[in-house]
């Protein structure tokens, strides 16, 4: 999920740049790509939440034991 995070967010910063060039030489600009940082970013916070929860969970589990 990680992974697919990062490619995601690239893709979108790729393509919000792209609409910031659009703006400069005065087409309508497109700010999709914004949508995609968006989801990249939440993909990699939760990828990285999951990790945290299951290290806890891991440590939970070697202190009872």
């Amino acid at each position: 999920m990680k992974t697919t995070g990062i490619v995601i967010l690239v893709i979108g910063c790729i393509s919000t740049l792209g609409g910031l060039i659009q703006t400069i030489a005065l087409n309508r600009p497109n700010f999709a790509g914004v949508t995609f940082i968006v989801l990249g970013a939440f993909l990699i916070s939760r990828a990285n939440k999951k990790k945290e929860a299951e290290m806890k969970k891991k440590q939970w589990k070697d202190g009872e034991a």
